[in-house]
């Protein structure tokens, strides 16, 4: 597992900030949340998500089992609530929030289909999940190694099939960026060309918005 203050420097690099800032784009273009509603994020690590969910103009809280990277996140600041909890037993009431996300947070979580039960119980209009997808180049580049070590990789079938069992039944609308990772000029020009409708996309963003 990566320490908080070099989870958060890769974001700071070149590669780092072009990645997440395509998966950023891609979730909200997909979740279209109204400004002023309020999101939980769900495994929020040092709260880099949380924070740009939060300066796109959401009420947001960052929750996360890990206290060290919860203290890193206070101390970024950014106008967000940080509870420490765990993503298979979520301590809210049911429909507390607007939305729920998981930004690369349920690929380290055992039973992925029990923690978006969770999300779905706590979200009153959507749950949006970032996931690593196992059809893309960068499952067959990365799995496996660095901070992808013991992660899992998704497709859309296996969201499908933990969704089978929601109530009510989502609406599910999914895409796909970041296809080529290395984060360089051809990189940049794929992004710009290749549709998000593409299954291919190192980064698969899945929304499940209810009826």
């Amino acid at each position: 597992m990566m320490k908080a203050e070099e989870y958060e420097a890769w974001y700071g690099t070149p590669r780092g900030a072009w990645i997440a800032a395509r998966e950023f784009a891609l979730m909200m273009r997909l979740l279209r949340p109204e400004k002023g509603t309020s999101l939980l994020d769900v495994g929020c690590g040092t709260g880099q998500f949380s924070r740009r969910f939060a300066a796109y103009g959401l009420r947001v809280a960052g929750l996360d089992p890990d206290a060290g990277m919860l203290h890193h996140a206070r101390s970024l600041a950014g106008g967000v609530d940080y509870i420490e909890g765990r993503s298979e037993a979520l301590p809210f009431a049911d429909t507390a929030f607007d939305y729920c996300a998981a930004v690369t947070s349920l690929c380290f979580v055992q039973d992925p289909a029990r923690a978006l039960a969770e999300m779905w119980r706590v979200a009153r209009r959507a749950v949006v999940l970032g996931l690593l997808n196992r059809h893309s180049l960068l499952y067959h580049r990365k799995r496996g190694r660095g901070g992808y070590a013991g992660a899992r990789w998704d497709r859309v079938a296996d969201v499908r099939r933990w969704a089978a069992v929601l109530s009510p039944p989502p609406k599910m609308r999914w895409g796909s960026a970041v296809f080529l990772p290395g984060g360089g000029p051809a990189a940049r020009l794929a992004e710009r060309l290749l549709p998000a409708r593409l299954p291919w996309g190192g980064f698969l963003a899945v929304v499940l918005e209810k009826p």
